[in-house]
């Protein structure tokens, strides 16, 4: 019994083989995603407000104001440039266009959305991790 006890400990110690490191990259890489990555608190306090929007478009050149996008229509979601906690994040209308430079991306988990037209490329923070994926803009 002691020694079936031993086992079991063991086994959940070492997760039974089972690694904790992120997968691989599979498929091609974004290589800007400093400005997702520097926004990503303000992303996932976002989705949290308005989680049927997947698309979030960031304009590089605002730094609290993302557009989100899904089957429900747009909006924005501003924190106030007095309380720079993205937990003060709020829902607005969405108001003017995205310049033609902003990024468009899904935030992680979830399937490639490039679909069978492309494979987006994929945004991983520093130890590998799969933040999301780039869409294109022009689509198929």
């Amino acid at each position: 019994m002691k020694k079936l006890v031993l086992i079991v400990a063991a086994c959940a110690l070492a997760a039974c083989g089972q690694s904790t490191a992120p997968a691989p990259p599979s498929g091609p890489q974004y290589p800007n995603a400093q400005p997702i990555i520097e926004r990503l608190a303000l992303i996932d306090a976002c989705l949290t407000l308005a989680p049927d929007r997947r698309v979030v478009t960031i304009n590089t050149e605002a730094s609290r104001t993302l557009r989100l996008s899904g089957e429900a229509g747009d909006v924005d979601c501003v924190v106030p440039d007095d309380a720079t906690d993205p937990a003060n994040a709020t829902v607005l209308p969405a108001l003017d266009e995205p310049s033609a430079d902003a990024i468009q991306f899904v935030r992680a988990p979830g399937e490639n959305p490039g679909g069978e037209c492309y494979q987006a490329p994929e945004v991983r923070d520093a130890r590998g991790q799969l933040l999301g994926w780039v869409l294109d803009p022009e689509g198929c």
